[in-house]
């Protein structure tokens, strides 16, 4: 499979989209639409992939994603068992960068808001105090039928964001240079393969087979496109999984290694230190105490 191209349900009576998601689990396949999208993830945890950004999620969770940057929320498994105590629920807004309007969106007074989707294109976190006024400006537009006060509401929203301190960049710039410079098929494959497989051994021969390139052309491609080699990628996308287990806080260290994908604890240990600067251990009781 490869990242898709997803249109956004809209209607021409509205210059966004604002609606409440609330399924089993969260659409799952790596995608990207020209869109930009605003996600409050209400109810739901699991690993956030933006770009080459890999992250756990939870309730809270608030992300600005720019368009055309390819993206997925990834539940944990445990929402795909059918569980009627697991549910996935998130407000979302999406619009077009010039959403009102070519001469509006040239105004001076939009200069912060010009900005803010130039750095949108790297997908934001949104933190702290300006997270908690973002989210009850969203709920005001979802809690009115007036059109123009919901367009009102979101540019406040947007305004709001521009200035504030309170971002954390997600992917990195050479990854979103990189992507968008070539075709991107052959690489697309390869991601959702790999977070489809990440738990079990993965042989570079397979990652190759799955681009339908040669081990050699495939490891050049990979690196050109993505600035690591694949090994360091499914290290990254396992060290990911393995931090939202150790928040948990329900399994052992080796079985959490285990499950993710390491066969050698002491790889999973060493892996783990170069990624978080810490050992699995030190995250854990820091993190997974303040779950308990």
């Amino acid at each position: 499979m490869q990242a898709i191209l997803r249109k956004i349900d809209s209607n021409d009576a509205n210059s966004f989209v604002a609606r409440t998601d609330r399924f089993s689990h969260f659409y799952n396949k790596w995608h990207f639409h020209p869109e930009l999208e605003l996600t409050y993830i209400i109810h739901g945890k699991g690993n956030r992939f933006v770009g080459d950004s890999i992250e756990f999620f939870e309730d809270g969770d608030l992300v600005l994603i720019g368009e055309n940057l390819p993206h997925v929320w990834k539940n944990d498994s445990s929402y795909f068992e059918g569980r009627d105590d697991q549910i996935a629920m998130a407000n979302v807004i999406q619009f077009l960068p010039k959403f009102f309007g070519e001469t509006f969106y040239g105004l001076k007074e939009l200069e912060n808001i010009r900005t803010l989707f130039e750095k949108s294109t790297l997908g934001l976190r949104i933190e702290g105090e300006t997270k908690v006024k973002v989210v009850h400006l969203m709920s005001k537009i979802f809690d009115t039928a007036n059109s123009l006060n919901r367009l009102c509401i979101l540019l406040e929203i947007l305004e709001l964001i521009a200035i504030s301190n309170d971002l954390k960049q997600l992917s990195s710039q050479a990854f979103v240079d990189a992507y968008q410079k070539f075709d991107t098929q052959k690489i697309n494959k390869v991601y959702e393969f790999t977070l489809n497989q990440y738990h079990r051994k993965i042989l570079i021969e397979e990652a190759a087979i799955v681009a339908n390139m040669s081990v050699p052309n495939f490891c050049k491609y990979f690196k050109s496109r993505t600035q690591k080699t694949y090994i360091q990628f499914l290290t990254e996308v396992r060290i990911g999984f393995a931090c939202r287990m150790l928040i948990e806080n329900k399994k052992s260290i080796q079985q959490i290694a285990f499950d993710c994908g390491f066969h050698n604890l002491s790889n999973f240990n060493r892996s783990f230190r170069l990624l978080k600067n810490q050992k699995p251990a030190e995250y854990k009781q820091v993190f997974g105490g303040l779950k308990s």
